[in-house]
């Protein structure tokens, strides 16, 4: 369902007035007018500065990009309806899959900035959904995707580009799973989440995820991530201000 507005807002702070007038739609898409106005549209992290981004084609994605905000735990399943390039602007999406047992392993935790691509089988393989309020998302179907690229080999290099960031995020993840004890791979996780959310290995994070969703993301026991943290915390590696807020204190000694 798309909302008309009277007028765009003039930021993306703006839209959160908007929101509290529409509590009443499960969804709503705001135009790309209001998107670019508010200079949302990430910038993909590029190998050269000469690398051409997404502002750099506003005019040809202008009208072909979706923008949806949603809410809280809501399943983002009109997302998969064309399949296509998704991204975050703010917020976080959870991509995940439930076993046949009940148990749900998280595939991925989308941030924003972050790219993911939608095949024509996620959605009988997978679910996504927003983790926090608010998170809004940027789409591009895989028709517009296949025009754009046609009409624009530049187009056709970033979209290769940003392919390559998604398996190296991927990647960094499946090391972080294929650390020995339960200890280490916390230890991995929390650094990799800082550098993730902060930019630097020694910042301090405020988690954007429960640690049931850390246990789902790991693929062990939250009883576990708990003692993990606590064990961190009495080495004097992390300190614990609150059940999310971390500060990694010794980032050389927990990778």
């Amino acid at each position: 369902m798309s909302i008309v507005f009277g007028a765009e807002p003039e930021r993306l702070e703006d839209l959160d007035d908007w929101v509290a007038l529409t509590r009443r739609h499960e969804m709503y898409a705001v135009s790309a007018a209001q998107i670019r106005s508010a200079n949302a549209i990430p910038r993909p992290h590029t190998g050269s500065s000469a690398d051409p981004d997404l502002l750099d084609f506003t005019p040809e994605l202008d009208g072909a990009v979706a923008f949806t905000r949603w809410r809280r735990e809501e399943n983002c399943a009109a997302l998969l309806t064309e399949g296509g390039l998704c991204w975050v602007l703010s917020g976080i999406i959870r991509k995940s899959v439930v076993h046949e047992s009940g148990q749900r392993r998280i595939v991925d935790l989308i941030m924003p900035g972050d790219f993911f691509a939608l095949g024509s089988d996620d959605a009988a393989s997978y679910s996504f959904e927003a983790v926090t309020e608010g998170t809004l998302t940027a789409r591009l179907t895989q028709r517009n995707l296949i025009k754009l690229a046609k009409d624009d080999p530049r187009l056709y290099r970033l979209f290769y580009q940003l392919a390559c960031d998604v398996i190296a995020r991927l990647e960094s993840q499946l090391l972080v799973q294929g650390r020995t004890t339960a200890t280490e791979k916390i230890a991995a996780y929390l650094l990799l989440m800082s550098t993730r959310l902060s930019g630097a290995e020694d910042g301090a994070v405020v988690l954007p995820v429960s640690r049931y969703d850390i246990a789902d993301h790991l693929g062990i026991a939250v009883e576990t991530v708990s003692r993990a943290m606590t064990e961190l915390r009495r080495a004097g590696l992390i300190k614990l201000n609150g059940p999310r807020r971390i500060a990694m204190t010794a980032p050389r000694k927990l990778t």
